[in-house]
């Protein structure tokens, strides 16, 4: 198997109550491992409504997008990518639900190179 082909992936259904904001540890890189991230996607079901926002964080840096977030209804955001996380590193997620009433959800896909 080549370096470059992709041999992991982890998926997980974040959901943001309504009018809250934070960030959800999605994975942690197994020790004495390193984990290159090459392609995120995020799911946002029908009603989403564009409420929910969406950025993936190594640390307190934001690496996913580069800048802004992702958000959607009744779509898939596919982002092609190469973000290396090390042994012991959180894959985390930002998220900020502008809805005050409603809670909102989307799946996230994380596939990636893990050496």
């Amino acid at each position: 198997m080549s370096g470059s082909e992709i041999n992991y992936s982890y998926g997980h259904t974040v959901t943001a109550p309504a009018g809250a904001s934070g960030e959800y540890s999605l994975l942690t890189v197994t020790a004495a491992k390193r984990l290159v991230v090459k392609r995120v996607t995020v799911h946002f079901p029908a009603g989403s409504g564009y409420y929910l926002q969406i950025a993936i964080l190594r640390g307190a840096e934001q690496v996913i997008p580069d800048s802004g977030y992702l958000t959607g209804d009744d779509n898939v955001i596919v982002v092609e990518c190469e973000r290396e996380f090390l042994s012991g590193e959180e894959v985390k997620v930002y998220y900020n639900n502008t809805d005050a009433t409603n809670d909102h959800s989307c799946f996230i896909l994380v596939e990636g190179v893990r050496e």
